[in-house]
């Protein structure tokens, strides 16, 4: 779903924080209370979010993160090698104003630690493993923990004027009325064995079509851009939408259905309510915050069936959907 390029860098030699952060853009919008929390408790510093992918792009779209760079580029795609002299060019302009680094990048490799302690030794320089499970608990509790906060909070994408500008011609440009009701679906997932079988989505749509005279628009990110014909006979289908116009569309939507995945972590950081299904990942630990969006897994056939593949409607039926949908409508 990344498409819009550009980016936020100015080094003026400015106070600000450095976030260093590797993950996808499900990961970041875990990790982004974390960082909004490091914005209030540094009120005087920018911040500065040095991530890849698609969670580089969703940093550009969050207007208090004032700087933005690519782990890809520069010294800090050098961090796991000798880095260049301390009085360089490069050096110098990359640690000038920053005051503090928090990095969950590369914790596991001392040459990593060494780096940032080395080339930021005037800042306080904080380093932390990357969620991967490994605590009991949210994502976004242990990210927020990390920096010394305790209290869960949600993360939050905004939606501005030119995005709503988008949205109404967007609209116009699909014969749609001011008044359709949205049923946004995505179907995809980071992995296989996190999807809903597609038959279910299927009667979802059907659903929504025939009992609640709505429309329904099928997302598809990059993982899913081969399957654009089969969603055709169900669905309106985008992909390739910026994350920009994926939050703007889920903002607007009257209901949204997705899986464990980045775009349903997004669905929640706009305030969208829907269902997210769940079958081998812990909606304990990776639910998405926000919104009003409520969860259906099925913990004892997941726990009979660990190794079972994707969601079947066995696992969890057209008929428990369909319920959960109901309840937020009506």
């Amino acid at each position: 779903m990344l498409s819009r390029q550009g980016g936020k860098v100015n080094r003026n030699g400015q106070p600000r924080v450095l976030v260093l952060f590797p993950g996808s853009v499900g990961d970041f919008l875990c990790v982004l209370p974390a960082i909004a929390a490091l914005r209030d408790l540094s009120s005087e510093e920018e911040i500065e979010v040095v991530a890849r992918g698609e969670a580089l792009e969703m940093a550009q779209q969050i207007g208090w993160i004032r700087q933005v760079s690519s782990l890809e580029r520069g010294l800090f795609a050098q961090l796991f090698s000798p880095l260049p002299a301390a009085g360089s060019e490069e050096v110098s302009g990359t640690v000038a104003g920053v005051t503090a680094v928090f990095s969950w990048y590369g914790h596991a490799h001392a040459e990593v630690r060494t780096n940032l302690t080395h080339l930021f030794s005037q800042a306080r320089v904080q380093s932390f493993a990357f969620f991967a499970g490994q605590a009991d608990c949210h994502a976004s509790a242990y990210y927020l923990r990390c920096v010394g906060v305790e209290e869960l909070r949600c993360p939050s994408v905004a939606v501005d004027e030119e995005d709503r500008q988008w949205l109404d011609r967007y609209w116009e440009c699909h014969v749609w009325q001011a008044t359709s009701r949205m049923l946004v679906i995505h179907p995809g997932s980071g992995g296989q064995k996190k999807r809903w079988a597609p038959a279910g989505f299927e009667q979802v749509a059907r659903w929504w079509r025939g009992r609640k005279h709505g429309k329904v628009l099928v997302l598809l990110g990059p993982a899913e851009e081969q399957e654009k014909e089969r969603w055709r006979r169900v669905a309106e289908v985008e992909k390739g939408l910026s994350l920009r116009q994926a939050a703007t569309l889920l903002g607007r939507a009257e209901l949204y259905l997705g899986n464990d995945s980045g775009v349903s972590h997004l669905a929640g950081a706009v305030g969208a309510r829907g269902v997210v299904l769940f079958g081998p990942t812990r909606p304990q630990q990776w639910r998405p915050l926000g919104g009003a969006l409520s969860v259906l897994q099925n913990a004892p056939y997941r726990a009979a069936q660990p190794h079972a593949p994707g969601i079947s409607l066995a696992e969890i039926s057209v008929e428990e959907v369909l319920a959960g949908l109901a309840h937020h409508v009506g």
